[in-house]
């Protein structure tokens, strides 16, 4: 193969393999000091976290990708901001839902965001193997974690300390099994 098609065939590879979204300039939502909001298609859930600190603005900015979960009809609907400004996290989407969506909300003038979850599910499916992992970031620093294949996302802790302005993010997840129902 000629290198002019090695090239070709490696960048090709390359751009399919760019996620979570397309090109540096349309990879980060921005939240613009007023909020921001991600839903994944109908039926999908999240499946890839991605955030990196901008040093310049003194905020996050993130990336998302989802995964193909629920066939047919999903019952799904958005949370109640669950926590206030300058506090932390600790949220798990209701049983059989998992977290198919985010949104945040700033204030002018604070350093710190409210969150809701878009939470969807079906009652015929139940969590089981449900983990917590580490912290997968410090204070400002870039991550991008990915939920463990056979599992889906279902809840999410921040660690805020007000002091100095720490943010440490945690998931869950969950495998994901029909309900046994009982015969007559």
């Amino acid at each position: 193969m000629s290198p002019g098609k090695v090239c070709l065939l490696f960048c090709v590879l390359l751009a399919r393999v760019r996620a979570p979204s397309e090109g540096p300039e349309k990879r980060w939502l921005v939240d613009d000091m007023n909020g921001m909001s991600y839903v994944c298609p109908r039926g999908g859930s999240i499946s890839v976290i991605v955030s990196q600190f901008n040093n310049k603005t003194d905020e996050r900015v993130w990336d998302f990708a989802c995964k193909a979960t629920f066939r047919g009809i999903i019952n799904c609907s958005w949370t109640d901001y669950v926590n206030n400004f300058d506090e932390g996290i600790n949220f798990s989407c209701p049983s059989e839902s998992l977290i198919c969506g985010v949104e945040n909300l700033q204030l002018p003038k604070r350093k710190d965001r409210k969150w809701k979850f878009y939470c969807c599910g079906k009652y015929t499916v139940c969590y089981a193997n449900c983990a917590w992992t580490d912290y997968v970031n410090e204070s400002k620093e870039y991550f991008s974690w990915l939920v463990p294949k056979g599992f889906y996302l279902v809840g999410a802790v921040r660690y805020h300390d007000s002091n100095s302005n720490k943010r440490r993010w945690q998931y869950r997840y969950c495998a994901m099994f029909p309900t046994v129902l009982p015969t007559l």
